[in-house]
């Protein structure tokens, strides 16, 4: 339970650090549960460009918490 928790604290201070576009789509997508075309809608952009939005702010959210497991193993 702590591990998980543990994890969880550290998703939320990653997604802190993206751009706001990076945490809406993240946000629409996975806590909402909305399609991309939903998203788009949402979002008044074309699905492509949603689907980029969304592969570049899962890129970027990577960094962040590899970066930030890589601290919290060395602390």
């Amino acid at each position: 339970i702590v591990l998980g928790m543990e994890q969880e604290l550290l998703m939320a201070a990653a997604i802190e650090h993206l751009p706001e576009d990076y945490r809406e789509v993240l946000t629409l997508r996975h806590l909402e549960r909305l399609s991309f075309n939903e998203v788009a809608e949402r979002m008044g952009r074309s699905r492509g460009a949603c689907q980029m939005l969304w592969l570049r702010a899962i890129e970027q959210l990577k960094t962040h918490l590899s970066a930030a497991s890589r601290e919290s193993t060395l602390s």
